[in-house]
């Protein structure tokens, strides 16, 4: 009679670990697009009379992706400081989210989780520091 392999220990993420990540996606998703919609519409009154061509080779946030810049732009309500603000919220968001999921294996003491997260953590902080500058 073949033996079967005993089941694995089920690892179940906490409901409020899970709830918490879900929450910190959609709040970001949704604040993302909100900012983004408006800079958006904002942009597209103000330079009514460029061609998608021309707005796509204009990289029209490429001047705020400093924080002085981006600073500045935001208090003189310039629309490609919005775009900006937008994208960076849309590349935050899922990095927030890695951090909590990071947070809560390590509370739990799951050390490979907490190891993946830390990964995939530092995989993204190399892909934004380094090779996104290196791109530019």
């Amino acid at each position: 009679m073949p033996q079967t392999p005993p089941a694995a220990p089920h690892r179940e993420l906490p409901a409020d670990a899970y709830r918490d990540m879900t929450r910190i996606l959609r709040i970001g998703l949704i604040t993302a697009l909100v900012i983004l919609l408006g800079g958006i519409v904002a942009y597209l009154a103000e330079n009514s009379s460029i061609g998608f061509r021309q707005m796509v080779a204009q990289n029209p946030i490429v001047h705020y992706l400093g924080l002085d810049a981006l600073a500045q732009g935001l208090a003189t309500g310039q629309p490609e400081a919005y775009l900006t603000l937008g994208v960076l919220v849309l590349v935050a968001t899922p990095i927030a989210r890695v951090v909590t999921g990071l947070y809560f294996f390590a509370r739990n003491r799951e050390r490979e989780m907490a190891l993946v997260a830390t990964t995939v953590g530092i995989l993204l902080f190399v892909g934004i520091l380094v090779i996104g500058p290196f791109l530019r």
